[in-house]
């Protein structure tokens, strides 16, 4: 990837223009686009190194990278832990290679015939020790913070070898690997010889400066982007390792020291929103999560934005000003033309990204822009309405089911930016009296900690100018990230996904039911970046603050910041509750939600309700099958006193909503079954994974929570029952009290 960064992107939009304007006919369009791709991969690979025949002709020998360059042997290894207690723990042989940043293990040679990859560990950033006392000669150590290797050289020049090989392996900048470098990159013309070893010593910071000028100001920005986001994520996981006491005095010690690029940006944004690049941090106002496993970041960042006299740039327009303003093709580069050559002429079978517009089929709506007639192309080409063999087999036979089959119908996705206005739109709320500044000053206290985040904004904004330099231009805003380690959020992005399907559904068919979106980036299989839910708190937080009521519950809470019962902020309170508490009640039920103590629902200040942490999903609960959260969704004795009792106008009208969102989703299941089996396949999200999810389990479940097959005119019935046995469930109850014994979370 960082490769394919640095060489740059293919030249289709050169071509596509070029084709669009008639200076070129298709044929040549597709010949062209062919070598283009061709030709970088054949730069890609180069730096790999010569010798293998990857299909593309380069050289055609069948001369392995280990047979070029010394960076791999054999070494002895030891389990660090035993398989059984009864069994000895014994020296082996194993082949070890050093590549691409990576130390692997094989049984044999990896070029000797087939061998197997025992295990592997990522280099970077990882510590290489020889061990000079033990009655072992020759070992050293391999380790960071995840894994660990614990090796043996034969002799004393072998274990100096691999220590300076591992060593600028782990110090490598990944855009070239500790492989021979090409005569081409190397520094003065000196070449190397057959067994990758140089003539004469090359220096690798020369590496870079092969690389043009827009290359490599490409490969600084994007690397420098990484970084930064890694660095976020890795300020979390060295306070993990802290003790709990000591996490809030060395949080801003390490903000101090994150490293902030010159062109770095907060990756919570669309291509099309505008390019604001990070100006400093704010490390007092850090805030730090303490939780057993995990030791989540609250940051707060400046921003600034229109620095180049156009405030409104978007991040696309801003990365192709800055680093493609210079690009350009010429048609008779000589390697281009002899790469086109050698192409089989097979153009006929590669499909253009253009299309005239005449060319529509059937009553497929296609928008303007040539991203939508590709995608109908490809889909058309590829046949995506058919189900992989490979996941029909795992699905049990539907033939004999009962289940209704509904039309399938569209689904008007609707932007974030635009949800509000939507709910508006649908909403009753007007007809309430809006909450206040007197209501608010009253709210605060307990949910923002006496500061509301347009009052926090303004004051690190004026911070911000005090800071500034007179000569600093652009417009500033304040932005509040949350950076999580440990901790796999690629299914809180999947559950997101499906959350901001559900509202569009609800609000496309007219219903008022509240849900709160928020972007979810995973950085990796353990890290990510969330965004931060603003003057909102858990109901955890909420019970344990200063001043709130000792008795009453949440009731007692809404009459003392919103005033008494019946009166116009209460009312408008309760309604912005009990819409909210009906969409998240839909979507645990639908989704399988679980784990929903109060700790993981949060509360705004003008009364909605927000669901957070979704590690448990589609069914999947704490205790499995022996979990206590068996009601459909948690619908508590408090909810319901707040809501008026059964017999209250508010628990009447949540009852029709959940009836009229169920129906809705129901109506669309088959898109979101759709996107549920599209995320199973070859899932290792846990909610997927295993005898009790796996195997298209969790898919048939949620085939069930929608009641595909209950006949139309009993649906209504059923989904009132679904509420009726939520109300005071008791393995809610007893879920409550489990946490509060366990981890002090306040039912």
């Amino acid at each position: 990837m960082e490769r394919c960064v640095v060489y740059g992107s293919q030249r289709g939009h050169e071509l596509q223009k070029l084709f669009e304007s008639g200076s070129i006919s298709k044929e040549e369009f597709n010949q062209m686009q062919l070598a283009d791709r061709k030709f970088n991969a054949a730069q890609i690979l180069n730096s790999c190194g010569e010798g293998r025949d990857y299909g593309l002709g380069l050289l055609g020998k069948e001369i392995s990278l280990l047979d070029k360059h010394p960076c791999g042997g054999w070494l002895l290894y030891k389990r660090n832990n035993r398989r059984a207690a009864y069994k000895r723990k014994t020296w082996k042989r194993r082949y070890f290679v050093a590549s691409d940043r990576m130390f692997y293990c094989y049984v044999n040679q990896p070029h000797q015939g087939h061998s197997t990859l025992r295990r592997a560990m990522p280099l970077e950033g990882a510590k290489i020790v020889p061990v000079l006392t033990g009655k072992y000669p020759h070992m050293f150590e391999v380790h960071n913070q995840s894994w660990e290797f614990r090796v043996r050289a034969d002799s004393k020049e072998d274990l100096d070898r691999w220590i300076n090989l591992l060593r600028d392996e782990a110090e490598s900048k990944g855009l070239f690997s500790n492989h021979p470098l090409p005569p081409v990159l190397a520094e003065d013309g000196i070449e190397t010889d057959v067994n990758g070893e140089a003539k004469e010593s090359v220096n690798k910071s020369g590496i870079l400066s092969h690389l043009t000028t827009e290359q490599r100001a490409r490969y600084v920005f994007f690397k420098g982007e990484r970084d930064f986001v890694r660095g976020l994520c890795d300020t979390a996981e060295k306070l993990r390792f802290r003790e709990r006491d000591d996490r809030k005095s060395l949080a801003p010690l390490f903000i101090r020291e994150l490293t902030i690029p010159p062109s770095a940006y907060i990756p919570m944004c669309n291509s099309t929103d505008v390019w604001r690049r990070v100006s400093h941090s704010f490390p007092e106002e850090t805030k730090v999560f303490n939780t057993k496993e995990r030791c989540p970041l609250f940051m707060y960042f400046a921003v600034k934005g229109g620095e180049n006299a156009n405030v409104n740039m978007d991040v696309a327009g801003y990365l192709q000003r800055i680093y493609e303003k210079n690009r350009s093709i010429d048609l008779r580069d000589s390697s281009l033309e002899a790469l086109t050559e050698e192409s089989d002429g097979r153009s006929d079978d590669i499909e253009s990204v253009w299309t005239d517009t005449n060319e529509r089929d059937g009553d497929l709506e296609v928008v303007a822009g040539k991203g939508n007639i590709r995608l109908k192309r490809f889909m058309k080409d590829m046949n995506l309405r058919a189900l992989p063999k490979s996941i029909a087999r795992r699905l049990p036979s539907k033939r004999n089911s009962a289940r209704t089959l509904l039309p399938l119908q569209s689904v008007r996705i609707l932007d974030t930016k635009s949800i509000d206005e939507e709910f508006d739109a649908v909403s009753v709320a007007e007809a309430h009296e809006p909450i206040d500044e007197a209501c608010l000053n009253r709210v605060k206290a307990f949910v923002c900690g006496g500061e509301m985040w347009v009052e926090k904004r303004d004051r690190l904004l004026k911070e911000e100018e005090c800071m500034a330099n007179a000569k600093d231009r652009g417009v500033v805003e304040i932005l509040p990230i949350i950076a999580k380690s440990n901790d796999d959020v690629r299914q809180e992005v999947f559950v997101m996904q499906m959350i901001h399907y559900y509202q569009s559904v609800f609000l496309n068919a007219g219903l008022p039911i509240w849900l709160k979106t928020y972007r979810i980036l995973s950085c990796s299989k353990d890290t990510g970046l969330i965004e931060a839910l603003l003057d909102a708190t858990s109901i955890d937080g909420l019970k344990k603050s200063d001043g709130y009521p000792k008795t009453g519950g949440l009731l007692a809470y809404f009459k003392l910041v919103y005033g008494p019962v019946g009166s116009p902020l209460f009312n408008a309170a309760q309604y912005h509750f009990m819409t909210s508490l009906v969409g998240y009640s839909l979507v645990s039920y639908l989704l399988g939600l679980k784990d929903r103590h109060n700790g993981n629902i949060m509360i705004t200040v003008q009364g909605h309700l927000i669901f957070i942490d979704f590690g448990f999903a589609m069914g999947m609960a704490p205790g499995h099958e022996f979990s206590l959260e068996q009601a459909p969704f948690k619908l508590t004795a408090e909810y319901m006193e707040l809501m008026g009792g059964e017999k209250g106008e508010c628990f009447a009208e949540f009852k029709r909503l959940f009836v009229a969102g169920f129906e809705a989703a129901r109506s669309h299941s088959q898109i979101a079954m759709g996107l549920v089996e599209i995320m199973m396949y070859k899932s290792n999200y846990p909610c997927f994974s295993g005898s009790r999810y796996g195997y298209g389990i969790a898919l048939k479940r949620f085939e069930n929570r929608l009641m595909l097959s209950v006949p139309d005119n009993q649906v209504k019935r059923k989904a009132e029952k679904l509420v009726l046995h939520s109300v005071c469930h008791t393995g809610t109850l007893l879920y409550d009290k489990f946490q509060l014994s366990t981890n002090g979370i306040l039912p």
